[in-house]
């Protein structure tokens, strides 16, 4: 098997591009992967078209007066991000510094979250070199605590945070919060008999700590605290506009500079021909496995990938196609993809026809996020699937959630 990731907006800078890959792909080879029947060795390509995107001349000087904290354009820390959003939801005042810890203040709002934010956290981590591994551990121990919280929640339906998990109400600090989570869902293993081994993560090294948590997780707690108490002093309403206005810009220049320098069959342009290119290696990769092509985009990744595989290459045949967070509805609606047929909808063809070279679609959106459409309404064949990441910040959390990816596979697991 082979995957393409197709990135979305926000993804100009090569740091911020790594920062934000090495949890997802993980995530992918835990979950999505292994639902579609991948072999040891799949190969995961991310072509990296954000650097094509021309920048902002003035480097987002249109986004805020001087006198306002400044945007500075991309390159933000995504766990940066995280933090003031996780902060925000669990209602802390700007200030205030007596408050619990933030995986502490996540959790009681909601556990499934704080898990989210310890795997992000301790994806933010320069160790992997001398420690080969310890991301998958953190990733198969987020995986064992996303099904425990899972099943004891009917998968959020019956409740969540403190009010649910009891537990949570005495604890203050983030290490506490850390060492309970691990004991319960242990003890919750030992007497369901979903152990590390049945459930399909392995056991991980303790790297020396008698806690036996992954050395990552540990490691997580001092990082976010040390930007917990730089998000705590900032003016939270200035932040409000910061993570706002930004994302909406960056899918403004993002679209426009796309549709700008698309190009024709002809000449594909250079955003077109870097994302053929990775379909085409990850085809032949997929062929000689005799396995399936799956392809993952998010975002503006999704209107992309619309538009290379019915128009510029209708030849490439992909299994699976899962859009994440994306326009594709809206932009058909505006008649923007080089395919667009301005004479659909009528009477006799109510819907886009299905690309026939794409065997499943499955799109996937929050609500509460404002840069996500359903596809379904326009589109024959698509499944539009509603996922609540419960961020403030919807758009930008869904691949980095524990919980999306292992509902994606359970779906995909369940239509197999």
């Amino acid at each position: 098997m082979a995957l393409v990731h197709v990135h979305g907006i926000g993804n100009r800078k090569a740091d911020a591009v790594e920062r934000s890959a090495a949890l997802r792909d993980e995530l992918l080879r835990s979950h999505l992967l292994p639902a579609t029947g991948h072999s040891p060795g799949a190969l995961l390509f991310s072509p990296w078209w954000g650097e094509l995107v021309a920048e902002p001349a003035w480097r987002w000087a249109s986004l805020a007066p001087d006198d306002v904290e400044s945007l500075g354009g991309e390159g933000e820390e995504p766990l940066e991000e995280a933090v003031t959003q996780a902060l925000a939801d669990a209602g802390v005042r700007p200030g205030q510094r007596d408050a619990e810890q933030v995986l502490t203040a996540t959790a009681r709002v909601s556990l499934q979250r704080a898990i989210d934010l310890l795997a992000l956290a301790g994806s933010d981590d320069e160790e992997e070199e001398s420690e080969p591994g310890a991301l998958a551990e953190l990733v198969a121990f987020c995986a064992r605590a996303t099904a425990y919280w899972s099943e004891k929640t009917s998968e959020g339906t019956r409740g969540d945070g403190a009010d649910f998990f009891a537990w949570l109400r005495g604890v203050k600090e983030d290490d506490e919060f850390l060492d309970r989570l691990h004991d319960r869902v242990t003890d919750w293993e030992r007497i369901t008999n979903r152990g590390p081994v049945e459930s399909g993560t392995r056991p991980w090294e303790s790297f020396g700590d008698v806690s036996a948590l992954p050395a990552r997780a540990v490691r997580a707690v001092p990082r976010l605290r040390s930007l917990e108490v730089s998000v705590r002093t900032r003016l939270m309403a200035a932040g409000v506009r910061r993570w706002a206005a930004r994302p909406a810009a960056l899918l403004m220049g993002d679209v426009m500079g796309y549709f700008a320098e698309r190009g024709t069959l002809k000449t594909p342009g250079r955003i077109v021909e870097r994302i053929t290119d990775s379909l085409d290696k990850a085809a032949r990769d997929a062929a000689l496995r005799r396995e399936p092509l799956v392809v993952l985009a998010h975002s503006m990744g999704g209107n992309i990938i619309h538009d290379v595989l019915s128009h510029f290459r209708p030849d490439v045949r992909v299994d699976l196609l899962v859009t994440v967070g994306t326009q594709v509805g809206l932009f058909e609606e505006l008649k923007l993809f080089a395919s667009s047929d301005h004479k659909v909808p009528n009477p006799q063809c109510p819907k886009v026809p299905a690309l026939p070279n794409v065997g499943r679609w499955l799109n996937v959106l929050d609500r509460s996020d404002p840069l996500a459409f359903a596809a379904a309404p326009i589109f024959a064949g698509a499944e539009d699937l509603v996922f609540s990441t419960g961020a403030w910040w919807a758009h930008g959390a869904y691949l980095t959630s524990c919980d999306f990816h292992a509902r994606l596979a359970r779906r995909l697991g369940q239509s197999a």
